[in-house]
């Protein structure tokens, strides 16, 4: 018998149609999850109005989807271990794009965010097994590019959404976006046979005939013999939490965490307020939409020019200087109305925060030992969805008293400050690349 490790055998294939087909898919289904979650802020001004909510209360329903997206995390990562990544990608997709056409057909503020609660449950479960298909399957030159391109159709996300209001709102109203959230809807029966299952799932449940399918499509210029065993490597990279705090690396950790919720603070503190701050500046909707795509499409642009500039300067120093322009470009914002001045600030709000917080993935993930990488992410993520559901209900908060708007744009900047001061103090002589880089060097001769 021949044994055919499956991890070599991806890792040394070459992209190709059939990753690109997994790409395309993981993009447009990452898309639809930044649609849903930013669509709700190009809206928000018509949904006060439709259905008499205070600022604050519109806030809270804001991070409905978010609260909803923190339950589904937790509740349906074991989904995946009982039928597989395809089939929880599909189901959650299904759930979010089911609840989301529902929202169109809401008459209350209630059944709107039950709606919203419910879609953010399908989101939770679908990111992190699309990143873990892709992961899977991408060949090991191409795999941190694939993750990357995926993870940026969350601005498109947002990009699309704004758009898509500037065309629909004016002519059929509020509902009408909604609406359009359901189209993922139609994609999912080609998902469902164009998407692999995960290797270690085929293996666990012996469908070895189908994992041979996807691993000849990985790599079709080579045969898989037919006596063919497979061995995989199954580390997951988890470890308890105790250990974050184990070696120095305790106040690095608590740190990270804050990090976290300061930059998804920010994220969705704009993503939902933003149109709603520039309409009482005195511009109309249509404006406020039009900054909307500003910040996503500022964050899509220089989130890539960031990592090469994290490659070549250092990336603790380049989340810095990111999150400083994220704290001066929106605590500007109050100081002008000039609509070119405006765009440039906003966009560069949008960039700063997306590029620093994507750069810090990389930094706080290497700053962890192999093992404990997950565990370390994972908390991270989760601590930092507070954040994400704190910011929308903050800001709401601002505007139901009628704070001005220098006091509201600072509540969303000094996040920013903070998160730099935060990188600036993390202990990097403790992270494990750092001590990994000093351990292999060589001692000069005295």
């Amino acid at each position: 018998m021949t044994k055919i490790n499956v991890n070599q055998w991806i890792d040394e294939s070459k992209f190709n149609g059939f990753h690109a087909v997994l790409l395309l898919f993981g993009l447009i289904i990452i898309m639809s999850d930044g649609y849903d979650l930013f669509v709700y802020g190009s809206t928000v001004p018509l949904l006060i109005k439709e259905f008499g909510m205070r600022p604050a209360y519109a806030g809270v329903i804001g991070s409905y989807a978010l609260i909803g997206a923190a339950v589904g995390a937790l509740l349906l990562g074991s989904l995946a271990d009982k039928i597989g990544r395809k089939y929880t990608i599909i189901s959650c997709v299904s759930l979010f794009s089911v609840a989301m056409g529902l929202t169109g057909f809401t008459h209350s503020p209630e059944m709107f965010g039950l709606c919203r609660f419910i879609a953010g449950v399908g989101i939770g479960g679908t990111m992190p097994n699309v990143v873990a298909l892709a992961s899977e399957f991408a060949p090991l030159r191409n795999r941190a590019w694939s993750v990357a391109a995926i993870m940026s159709g969350m601005v498109l996300g947002g990009c699309v959404a704004a758009g898509i209001c500037i065309w629909l709102l004016p002519a059929f109203g509020w509902r009408s976006v909604y609406f359009v959230a359901a189209i993922p809807l139609v994609f999912m029966p080609f998902a469902a046979i164009v998407l692999p299952e995960s290797p270690i799932h085929l293996i666990a449940k012996n469908r070895l005939e189908e994992l041979k399918k996807w691993l000849h499509k990985a790599q079709p210029s080579e045969s898989l013999p037919e006596n063919a065993i497979f061995d995989i490597n199954k580390g997951s990279g988890k470890a308890p939490i105790v250990d974050l705090f184990r070696e120095n690396r305790g106040f690095s950790t608590v740190l990270f965490w804050l990090l976290y919720f300061m930059s998804f603070y920010m994220i969705y503190g704009l993503g939902v307020w933003l149109p709603k701050l520039m309409m009482n500046k005195g511009f109309p909707l249509s404006k406020g939409l039009w900054f909307l795509l500003a910040l996503n499409l500022g964050a899509f642009v220089i989130t890539h020019i960031a990592g090469f500039l994290a490659d070549r300067f250092g990336a603790r120093p380049t989340i810095i200087v990111c999150f400083l322009v994220t704290f001066a470009s929106i605590a500007l914002l109050s100081y002008t109305n000039g609509f070119v001045a405006l765009t440039v600030l906003v966009a560069l709000a949008g960039a700063g925060n997306n590029a620093g917080q994507n750069v810090a993935h990389g930094y706080v993930s290497t700053f962890y030992p192999p093992p404990m990488r997950s565990t370390g992410m994972g908390f991270a993520f989760g601590l930092g969805r507070f954040g994400a559901i704190l910011g929308p209900i903050i800001g709401g908060v601002m505007l139901g008293l009628k704070m001005p708007l220098t006091v509201s744009f600072l509540a969303l900047a000094v996040p920013g400050l903070i998160a730099a001061v935060l990188i600036f103090l993390v202990q990097n002589r403790y992270s494990f690349s750092y001590t990994s880089n000093q351990a292999i060097r060589v001692p000069e001769a005295s």
